[in-house]
């Protein structure tokens, strides 16, 4: 699935083979509600994927020389959606969905001849591209506060970090109107950030933390590289809700485009909500030098 998605990148393509890094790793007891199929060409390379978060959401990807593929896909996941049988699992007849950058005209032509229309209420990401060049700032941490890479050995507080930042309630409250999410925990834990830092393409100088005096990680950002287009990704950042408002989560992003560039990088994208439910972190992005690109498009039948 990440090759094919090298294989075809531009900046008006959805993933990048970091977002599947981190989807397909960093919550893997989802795995029993998923259903994965694959396209392969006469020479074994994969031309076309369908992702399913059962029972009716597809994600795909579908390299643009091979369009016909589109439809193999959708009839595909009609039949998993509808109660077919994919990878063991068995999926109750649902109302489906699938996303698309309103870029990738050659998926957008197949919604339609589905019977497929645009859900214009549904929330949206816009890509957001920067070019790593000698215009990008340099990170600065207020005293008291510290930059660095994370250890081989610390998983445990890298996943603490994530799920301070990314705890339901926060997320929430954060949303315009507000929303009451329930005080439940994020869903990450040592194992699973574990498996995220064995996977490829992970690399530990590309996963930043901010750290207090005491040695707490307070911020994160963590960047993947696409070495064969040379663009980063960003996924995901972010800030303990006890340390924001201190410049942390733009320093931690700033340093992680430091490090892809250093690594080869001469380009990241990052991919925040576009629409007005979840404006905070567009903000940081564009005050970062981040330029807004491509948008999701939700279509449903």
């Amino acid at each position: 699935m990440q090759d094919a998605v090298a294989r075809t990148w531009t900046s008006e393509q959805r993933w990048h083979i970091g977002d599947l890094a981190w989807g397909r790793n960093a919550l893997p007891d989802q795995e029993a509600g998923w259903a994965t199929a694959l396209w392969e060409d006469s020479d074994g390379a994969v031309r076309a994927w369908g992702w399913v978060e059962l029972p009716g959401h597809l994600d795909l990807h579908v390299d643009p020389a091979w369009p016909e593929l589109a439809d193999e896909v959708l009839a595909w996941f009609e039949d998993v959606a509808s109660g077919g049988v994919a990878n063991g699992d068995v999926a109750s007849g649902t109302d489906r969905s699938a996303n698309a950058l309103d870029t990738e005209g050659h998926l957008i032509a197949a919604f339609k001849c589905a019977g497929y229309r645009p859900l214009p209420e549904a929330p949206f990401f816009r890509h957001c591209l920067i070019e790593l060049d000698d215009a990008l700032a340099n990170p600065h941490v207020p005293d008291g506060y510290r930059l660095r890479a994370v250890h081989a050995d610390e998983a445990g507080a890298r996943a603490a970090v994530h799920r301070a930042a990314w705890r339901p309630s926060r997320i929430g409250s954060m949303l315009v109107p507000p929303v009451d999410l329930g005080d439940a925990d994020s869903s990450m834990t040592t194992e699973s950030y574990r498996s995220v830092m064995s996977c490829w393409p992970y690399r530990r100088a590309l996963d930043l933390v901010v750290e207090t005096s005491g040695g707490a990680f307070v911020a994160q950002a963590l960047g993947w590289l696409d070495e064969a287009n040379r663009v980063g990704l960003l996924e995901p950042v972010g800030t303990d809700p006890r340390h924001v408002r201190r410049g942390l989560g733009a320093a931690v992003s700033l340093a992680c485009l430091h490090a892809m560039r250093q690594a080869g990088a001469t380009r990241a994208v990052v991919c925040p909500r576009g629409d007005d439910a979840y404006p905070i972190a567009r903000r940081l992005y564009f005050g970062l030098g981040f330029r807004p690109g491509a948008r999701t498009v939700t279509y449903g039948v």
